[in-house]
């Protein structure tokens, strides 16, 4: 009887809309849940019969809940401060994985550090990433054990000006032949051989002589050292060589100079030696000096300190010798050294010319290091970039400065920060200044978003309806990009849910009128036996 089946039409009304009723309920109580996704009832029809077939007389028996769908539309994305919170704007999952390998997705980056080093959900859940330091597989991203390894120095850029109007200082110039003396620009053969102290002093002076009539050379072999005293003009050079020595290039080139010599198995590797600038006492016998931090192979810092001297002016332009000075304390043995050491040609307008390569580049320091470590000095570098809109070194007449200057190597470092980009490529921030690529956050995208499970706790899992994950970083294959230190939030409008809340409070209301009315009816029906 058509009364009968109105109950129950009313029944299902009030069911469904009671049901929805939930559903508006937990979407208006995860207003604040980071990530969560709303949900919307989907009803459908009860069909009951079919009276004579026709289609103008099927009848409904009311309402059904078919499906609970889930919208993954974007949720706003909040600014938390916090470099581990992420959210994802766009398609896709991060994914996070519990302690027996089981993996899950979410929407929700609320991320952190535990006592481990892994990066963590609020539960615990690792989130995983592709590992850089291993060779991009996909696992759990630990940071416990990554820190930033030295670097030593290999190359110095230097950019300064040098005064042009500094006064060249004579010149005295040996080779690694032993036979050639330059001075002021001149080659001057020395017959070669072994010399004694006296003997050299003798040829220096048939040389010089030729130069200089006031040219005076003595030597005295009084103390710990043999000297030569050379005085020409306004010239003064005093040289020490050790007792013993035989041949020129002993004699003249510097006391440090053997040490350098024996740390590149015996070989001369330098061209010419200015013996003019002395290490032991620079200041004095060089114009203009700066000083750079330098790193050897164990990360230890070294103070140089690169001295210039000007050695010849002309009309077509200028040079000048630099010297890269270990000090005594950092040298492997205790003695200053002349680590490196070079020459620099100007034209007449100050522009350098000429950068040639070191004439020898042996760098040994302390404390166990590899020792003869290279170090390249580059004086022509562009410091256009640096922002003085200036090109290398030049010769001006203007005091003598430093540019700009920078060095390659670092020491050591801890793990200071991290931070993540829009490719959701994760980096450390080390205490040495370095930035290093640790992981890529893992996203994975699903055909049918919908028909994922949800497991509670911002936590959705695979079903057979929702295909399997697609897995790939942030920005490609249709992921969305991450942001880091935001959140997104929930996309729940509450103002929708109130409409929502008040249709289905109408609904469920006028369901129980359709059964009050009903009962009514077949009241006055059971009147009838009355």
């Amino acid at each position: 009887m058509g009364l009968m089946t109105s109950l129950y039409t009313g029944v299902s009304g009030l069911s469904a809309n009671g049901l929805a009723l939930s559903i508006i309920g937990d979407n208006i109580a995860n207003v604040n849940t980071t990530g969560f996704k709303k949900s919307r009832a989907v009803f459908g029809d009860i069909m009951s019969h079919a009276m004579g077939g026709a289609a103008a007389f099927q009848m409904g028996r009311g309402a059904m809940l078919l499906a609970v769908q889930q919208l993954f539309i974007q949720g706003t994305l909040e600014i938390t401060g916090n470099p581990l919170d992420m959210a994802i704007e766009g398609d896709g999952f991060f994914i996070v994985r519990d302690e027996a390998g089981a993996p899950f997705y979410t929407r929700a980056g609320q991320f952190s550090l535990n006592k481990d080093g892994y990066i963590v959900n609020q539960d615990g859940l690792q989130l995983q990433g592709f590992l850089l330091q291993q060779g991009g597989v996909k696992g759990d991203i630990n940071v416990a054990a990554i820190n930033s390894p030295p670097r030593a120095t290999s190359e110095i850029d230097i950019a300064a000006n040098l005064d042009s109007r500094t006064s060249p200082r004579d010149r005295f110039i040996i080779d690694s032949t032993n036979n050639t003396i330059r001075v002021d620009g001149t080659d001057h053969t020395l017959t070669p051989g072994t010399y004694t102290g006296a003997e050299l002093a003798d040829a220096l002076r048939d040389i010089l002589h030729g130069i200089s009539e006031d040219t005076i050379v003595t030597y005295d072999a009084a103390g710990t050292e043999d000297r030569f005293h050379i005085t020409a003009g306004e010239a003064d050079l005093n040289i020490e060589f050790a007792h013993g020595s035989t041949t020129a290039e002993h004699m003249l080139g510097f006391i440090s100079r053997d040490i350098l010599l024996a740390a590149n198995g015996g070989v001369a590797t330098s061209n010419y030696d200015a013996v003019g600038f002395d290490p032991g006492d620079a200041v004095d016998t060089s114009d203009f000096s700066t000083s750079i931090t330098v790193f050897d192979s164990l990360g230890n810092s070294h103070m140089i300190n690169i001295f210039f001297r000007k050695t010849a002016e002309a009309a077509g332009g200028n040079e000048w010798h630099w010297y890269a000075v270990i000090p005594s304390d950092s040298s492997a043995t205790g003695q200053t050294q002349i680590g490196a050491q070079g020459s620099l040609t100007f034209d007449a307008t100050g522009a350098l010319q000429v950068d040639p390569a070191p004439e020898y580049n042996s760098f040994n320091f302390v404390r166990g290091v590899v020792q003869n470590q290279q170090i390249a000095f580059d004086f022509g570098r562009s410091i256009a970039e640096a922002g003085a809109g200036l090109d290398g070194t030049t010769q001006f007449g203007a005091p003598s400065s430093v540019l700009f200057q920078s060095q390659d190597g670092f020491t050591a470092g801890n793990l200071l920060n991290l931070v993540v980009d829009h490719d959701g490529r994760m980096s450390g921030i080390f205490t040495n200044g370095q930035v290093i690529g640790i992981a890529d956050v893992a996203l994975a995208r699903f055909t049918a978003p919908t028909e994922l499970t949800k497991m509670g706790s911002n936590l959705f899992a695979e079903s057979a309806d929702s295909g399997g994950p697609i897995i790939g970083a942030a920005g490609t294959g249709g992921r969305g990009s991450i942001f880091a230190s935001s959140l997104e939030g929930s996309n729940v409008d509450l103002a929708d849910e109130f409409i929502k809340m008040i249709a289905a409070q109408r609904g469920f209301q006028a369901s129980t009128r359709v059964i009050t009315t009903a009962d009514s009816m077949l009241a006055e029906l059971m009147g009838i036996l009355r």
